[in-house]
């Protein structure tokens, strides 16, 4: 039996409208999942993604979301000075967390993304 694929664990299910064997078309795949499979995020102050641009090389974003346990996620969006290599050099439970590059004179804009473990 041929089934969709799952998409964020979801379970396999045969798509609307097919049967055993049928092939998937691409019209099916943007109809039943293009958009879907990627959950939308509020952006912004504090919010769970967002983006911030760094002064000599670090930035401490204001946000109330960060906790003990959050995984921060970090990519540079638009390169600026020299950039260097990015992590999560601190961080205040329900306050903030800073930002720190590798290089002292990076002012990249840095997209960060925030979420919390299930255990």
């Amino acid at each position: 039996m041929n089934k969709a694929p799952s998409f964020l664990g979801a379970p396999s299910v045969t798509p609307p409208g097919a049967t055993e064997n049928q092939q998937i078309s691409a019209a099916d795949v943007e109809l039943n999942y293009v958009g879907k499979a990627t959950p939308m995020i509020e952006d912004g102050a504090d919010q769970a993604m967002g983006v911030v641009t760094l002064v000599g090389g670090a930035a401490v974003v204001a946000n109330e979301k960060v906790t003990a346990n959050s995984r921060i996620f970090l990519t540079s969006q638009v390169g600026g000075g020299t950039p260097g290599f990015l992590r999560v050099s601190a961080r205040t439970a329900g306050t903030s967390f800073t930002i720190t590059s590798s290089s002292g004179t990076d002012t990249s804009d840095v997209a960060f993304l925030i979420v919390e473990p299930n255990a």
